[in-house]
Formats: structure tokens, sequence, C-alpha cells
């Protein structure tokens, strides 16, 4: 099932994925899947959600 809504970032409409950080919902453009977290998240340079665990 995909989900769509609106990006809490940039606030485009489709796709949306939800960051593992601050739990934000974010388009495909703000998100980065290999961290599994957002745009914002990843600017203040958070370690890849996978070292966290």
């Amino acid at each position: 099932m995909e989900l769509t809504g609106i990006c809490s970032l940039c606030g485009k409409t489709g796709k949306i994925h939800t960051c593992q950080l601050c739990g934000s919902l974010v388009c495909e453009e703000c998100y980065n899947p290999s961290k599994g977290i957002c745009r914002s998240c990843n600017k203040r340079n958070i370690p890849d959600i996978k070292t966290l665990k």
C-alpha cells in the first residue's frame, strides 16, 4: 500500500515517507531512503538510522 499526502517540508502532494528520527511525513524529494530520514534531519548530519539501533 502506497501512502500519499502532503510533504511537511516542501508542501508537495504525492507519495510520502515517514522520517525514522523525527516522524515527519515527507515526499520522495525530501527523503533520504538510504538513511531512512528526512532532508531536515540529514542536514543536521545525523548518522544512518541503522547505526543507531
